[in-house]
């Protein structure tokens, strides 16, 4: 490994890292896990099935039961049958979920940008469309 890709992988490492502790602290806040957190900011209009938020939160479908499950049980998420495939399982915000979702998505937003205020316009304008190129399927 070249010692420009050793630079890169360290830095995405930070950069997950970082971005992780904002979801733990944001996440305390409203009495949630990390992963919980993130589930919500990833519902909003899209009712993604148990799967795909497995693939998408790096977990096991069991995980993320268990999570729907006490989601649910705080009156924050619902499930929904496939409209087109009765064995798949839809999950979805509640009106409450929706709030809390929207409560966080602006906490979130103001620790992100309270980090990222020390850099300069010129790295703030590059930096959105390189986060975008990490992304699968591109």
């Amino acid at each position: 490994m070249s010692d420009d890709d050793a630079d890169l992988v360290t830095a995405a490492m930070t950069l997950h890292r970082e971005t992780s502790v904002l979801y733990a602290e944001v996440a305390r806040q409203f009495g949630l896990t990390s992963q919980q957190t993130q589930l919500l900011c990833l519902l909003g209009r899209e009712e993604p099935s148990f799967g795909e938020v497995a693939a998408r939160l790096g977990c096991d479908k069991t995980n993320v039961t268990g999570m729907v499950d006490r989601m649910q049980q705080r009156g924050l998420l619902d499930r929904a049958a496939d409209p087109h495939d009765r064995r798949v399982t839809r999950i979805r915000l509640t009106p409450a979920g929706d709030d809390l979702r929207g409560r966080i998505r602006h906490s979130l937003d103001d620790a992100i940008t309270g980090r990222l205020a020390a850099l300069t316009p010129g790295e703030r304008a590059r930096l959105a469309p390189l986060a975008r190129m990490l992304r699968p399927g591109r």
